[in-house]
């Protein structure tokens, strides 16, 4: 139906003009905000059966916390295989009251999605006196950070993602509002924002360093940010503290797991895991570039303090992850944290043309927005596919892990490269993870050769099995979770799911005599297959 021209025609009021169809922008904001809530609500039923297998590590945590042994993977084995202590010590909690361990890693994951929502409202209003650009700004937000198929997928996934990348949304947002308005009060939420994000991932450290150097560099008082460095220093430092006495290390058990690829490969892997993420979802990125280089060629007066700080956080962000490697997850779990810095740009750039926008070009950004979001519905890339359906590891890891936990004498030794569901369903078992994650000694190996197509992946490099079998572990599984056979270690075929530990276990004279196979059909499409010691040992 065609807009009347009067209509279409009208011209948004500045700040000192009435504006005389206030209800009409009203109505507009509300069918634009039902809009997107429908498209989340789309997302959430698209990616309700994602819940990936590295979920069950922090929740074997959180059972072991809430049994009396400590935040470990064995008990009396002090080894930090988690990375984010906030979700584990939320998660303990939910399950000590008899929570499920998906429901309860799900319920932080969409209590941290709505919260992004009440935080975007929030924002929009606190940062604009201006209704026009106060709903634009808003519109913006939304159609950009909750909708993004990342968000959604990972409110569901069982991971810390959505708590992350609310806290440092949160964060970031709220250190912006300096430049109009600095309190002491806001420099302590702050403060208190970042260290909660950097007890949720431990690289927050690196978004902390920018945010104190653009306080020292930017503002005139001092105090700003010294507040923020006191009061997160007080949260985080005697965590730091705890964490380093518990465990022995300085940094996580999972970074020295996957510290030693060569640059090289890393960088050949972070650049590709930068190309599959712009395939993926490029319209975000797009618009934030866009929105960026106006504001840089022909909005001078908008390259505010603000502005080069969320342009020092994208880039470095950037750097990072790609020097890291990216990772190996659907869903691209490292760029959400990114979203809505991106969705800060577009926001910043447009909301300020909101005055003088007429009604139907105020109406086009929404517009676009909602099918820009809609289209992420249509795109088969297959990190994005990946994340519509049941992770394979973590649903044959439960029915494994459950088989164990009924069939298999409690305290024994079970060594396995899938660590997450697999040992969650066997809580009366030890597991020695053969993959370093929750092992210090494989984690810290240097020497490893390259021998696999699968230890390419970030986070599944090394292994070491003379090792594995020097602890004379009861039951070996090879290859991933349901097992595999032996014979097949040395063959020359890029599909089969071999890791470093299984090649080396496989090649061992002692293994081939003090091992044998065993099958248990665990369903008519599920065979489970796993390796007895001949003389079963018990752990010490």
């Amino acid at each position: 139906m065609a807009m009347p021209d009067d209509i279409a025609e009208t011209s948004f009021p500045t700040v000192e003009e009435p504006y005389a169809r206030s209800s009409l922008k009203k109505r507009c904001t509300l069918v634009f905000c039902l809009l997107m809530a429908s498209i989340a609500y789309l997302g959430v039923r698209t990616h309700r059966p994602f819940f990936h297998d590295d979920a069950y590590i922090t929740l074997r945590y959180a059972n072991q916390w809430q049994s009396g042994n400590g935040p470990v993977w064995n008990p009396n084995e002090r080894v930090e295989g988690y990375t984010s202590f906030l979700h584990l010590a939320v998660l303990a909690p939910l399950q000590k009251i008899g929570i499920s361990p998906e429901v309860s890693a799900r319920i932080v994951g969409l209590c941290s999605y709505l919260a992004i929502w009440i935080t975007i409202v929030y924002y929009s209003y606190k940062t604009e006196s201006n209704q026009i650009r106060r709903l634009t700004k808003m519109m913006i937000l939304m159609g950009t950070i909750p909708t993004a198929f990342i968000t959604i997928a990972w409110s569901l996934g069982g991971l810390e993602t959505p708590l992350y990348m609310l806290l440092l949304m949160a964060a970031t947002y709220l250190f912006t509002t300096f430049e109009h308005n600095q309190s002491m009060g806001k420099a302590v939420t702050v403060g208190l924002l970042l260290g909660l994000c950097t007890l949720t991932r431990p690289e927050a450290a690196l978004f902390v360093a920018i945010t104190l150097t653009t306080g020292l560099l930017s503002y005139k008082s001092r105090k700003i940010s010294l507040c923020i460095l006191l009061v997160f220093s007080v949260l985080y430092m005697p965590y730091f503290v705890w964490r380093w006495q518990y465990y022995g290390d300085i940094f996580p058990n999972t970074f020295y797991a996957k510290l030693g690829t060569p640059l090289g490969k890393r960088l050949q892997d972070g650049f590709y895991y930068l190309h599959t993420f712009l395939r993926s979802a490029p319209w975000t990125v797009v618009l934030a570039l866009a929105s960026w280089s106006y504001t840089l060629f022909k909005q001078a007066d908008r390259r505010t303090i603000s502005w080069k700080y969320m342009t020092a956080i994208s880039l470095i962000a950037t750097i990072y992850i790609v020097w890291t490697g990216g990772d190996h997850m659907p869903a691209y779990r490292f760029w959400a944290p990114l979203i809505p810095m991106y969705a800060w740009f577009i926001a910043h750039t447009w909301s300020s043309q909101a005055d003088t926008a007429t009604f139907r070009q105020w109406v086009l950004v929404p517009t676009v927005l909602i099918a820009l979001s809609l289209s992420q519905f249509l795109v088969v890339e297959e990190r994005m596919q990946n994340a519509r359906r049941a992770d394979p590891a973590a649903a044959i890891g439960k029915q494994v892990g459950s088989y164990i936990s009924k069939n298999f004498p409690p305290q024994t030794v079970i060594a396995t490269n899938s660590a997450g569901a697999v040992a969650y369903f066997a809580p009366d078992h030890y597991f020695i993870d053969m993959l370093g994650l929750n092992d210090r000694t494989i984690a810290k190996r240097h020497d490893f050769p390259i021998r696999t197509h699968w230890q390419q992946f970030p986070g599944h490099s090394k292994g070491d099995g003379q090792y594995v079998l020097s602890r004379h572990p009861n039951y070996i599984i090879l290859g991933p979770a349901e097992g595999t056979v032996a014979h097949t270690a040395n063959e020359k075929k890029v599909n089969i799911v071999w890791f470093l530990s299984d090649q080396e276990i496989a090649e061992a004279p002692s293994f081939v005599s003090n091992y044998e196979l065993k099958t248990v059909p665990l369903s008519n499409t599920l065979i489970f297959s796993y390796y007895e010691r001949k003389q079963a040992t018990t752990h010490p």
